[in-house]
């Protein structure tokens, strides 16, 4: 009887949060806003929740019961945990430090996981082994043409002539066009979303259909 009764409260939730989001669509402003803050806050409590289980604990608070005097390191990145809660009440110059080894962090990590998963990846698949049927080669060339446009395209302030400057408008190009069809694959995403919410209210909660 609780299991239903949870069900039902759960999917009643779930259609008022629905409701209010494609109000949004109709005008209703006040209500979506007040169901962004609302994700918005879930998002953030729950990403909080995973960095403290999954990362502050396991790999600062624990280590450091275990081993108070043998990780000296642990001690500068709890305080720099510590800083960076309190940075909103702290002065500037010192809330900074933690703030900036984090996004550099970030930005070295991103920078590395875009080599070695993305460009190296693509680089290998470019390559021509012996033997190949001539669709597969084809790709591969293609792949490696567009691949090398598309660097070069983001090169700036450097001498050009004519053809290093056709390669670089046809490398942006390349680079727009693949952007347009990320978008689009992200457009059909939230259209197929919009129909599993539909169907979810007219099926789950109205019962038509069923």
């Amino acid at each position: 009887m609780n299991g239903l009764a949870t069900d039902a409260s759960a999917t009643a939730i779930a259609a008022l949060a629905t409701v209010a989001v494609l109000g949004g669509l109709l005008g209703e402003r006040r209500v979506f806003g007040w169901t962004q803050h609302l994700f918005a806050g879930l998002l953030t409590g729950y990403l909080v929740l995973i960095a403290v289980r999954e990362v502050v604990v396991p790999w600062l608070v624990t280590p450091l019961i275990a081993d108070p005097a043998g990780r000296p390191e642990l001690w500068i990145g709890l305080a720099m945990v510590a800083i960076t809660a309190l940075s909103p009440w702290l002065p500037r110059a010192l809330a900074a430090v933690p703030v900036s080894i984090m996004v550099g962090s970030l930005a070295a990590f991103g920078l590395g996981g875009a080599l070695v998963g993305t460009l190296l990846p693509q680089a290998a698949a470019t390559v021509v082994a012996g033997g190949e049927p001539f669709g597969v080669t084809l790709a591969a060339v293609v792949s490696a043409a567009i691949t090398v446009l598309v660097l070069v395209g983001f090169l700036h302030g450097v001498p050009r002539g004519r053809a290093s400057l056709v390669a670089t408008s046809a490398g942006r190009w390349l680079m727009v066009a693949g952007i347009g069809g990320w978008l689009g694959y992200l457009l059909y995403a939230r259209l197929v979303l919009l129909i599993d919410r539909i169907a979810f209210l007219v099926g789950d909660v109205a019962g038509i259909g069923r």
